[in-house]
């Protein structure tokens, strides 16, 4: 019969580059299941509990932990160890009392940070999608797959939201403009971040370049690549450089 579908299996070689883990240890790594976040860009919760965290040391005493509902990402229970977490999703382990936020390294890899318990109650989602749906209502599509839905007419694409969790309520716009506060996701300058002094507007396809500063130095990237994290000072709190 024909293959329908893609392999549920995924060698170690073939992982993506966001994920930190050795190439040579092992032959096969979790596959994410599809989720809020696409594959290339997430770690599967069997993954980050034996091989980022060391709470388990293989994957059935990872999986057990999972399936007591001993996990909770963003505030919800998550009991599939092949569960995808992504950039800015709170991991919560009540057993342990600890909290981590998925962060990006300077690699541009997934990395857990640990957060204090007052932070783990909020989140920052970035706009991707901004459309009408009926009863002339705007609905809100955001990067970890979330729909919000209300009188959101001043949100734009590339803004970020800071939401309550588990509630999803928005707290506070955190717009993409000059003078805030931002970090950039990917290309060279992963990870940098620094206060958004101009945004060059481009003609044609390309994306708009943004121009960060960061201790006098200046570095810019496209304006797809810019997740605001504050105005005057970052919303949340940043990991310690190594």
């Amino acid at each position: 019969m024909a293959k329908k579908g893609t392999s549920r299996h995924l060698k170690r070689y073939a992982a993506p580059r966001s994920l930190k883990l050795p190439r040579k240890a092992r032959v096969w790594v979790v596959k994410p299941a599809p989720g809020p976040h696409p594959a290339e860009r997430a770690i599967p919760l069997r993954v980050l509990l034996r091989d980022y965290l060391s709470i388990a040391r293989t994957a059935r005493e990872a999986d057990r932990v999972i399936s007591k509902g001993e996990v909770l990402v963003d505030g919800k229970i998550r009991r599939a160890p092949d569960f995808p977490v992504g950039f800015m999703d709170v991991v919560k382990l009540p057993t342990l009392d600890t909290n981590y936020r998925i962060w990006l390294d300077h690699l541009g890899r997934l990395v857990p940070v640990k957060i204090l318990s007052s932070e783990a109650s909020i989140k920052l989602c970035k706009v991707v999608r901004k459309q009408c749906v009926k009863g002339k209502r705007i609905q809100l599509t955001l990067h970890d797959g979330r729909n919000i839905v209300g009188d959101l007419l001043e949100y734009k694409p590339g803004d970020v939201v800071k939401i309550s969790l588990p509630e999803q309520a928005i707290m506070e716009r955190l717009p993409l403009e000059v003078g805030n506060i931002a970090m950039v996701t990917d290309g060279n300058n992963v990870s940098r971040v620094g206060k958004i002094t101009e945004i060059k507007k481009m003609v044609g396809p390309q994306p708009n370049v943004v121009v960060l500063e960061d201790g006098g130095l200046t570095f810019q990237a496209p304006e797809n690549y810019i997740f605001v994290i504050g105005k005057e000072k970052p919303a949340i709190s940043l990991p310690v450089s190594e």
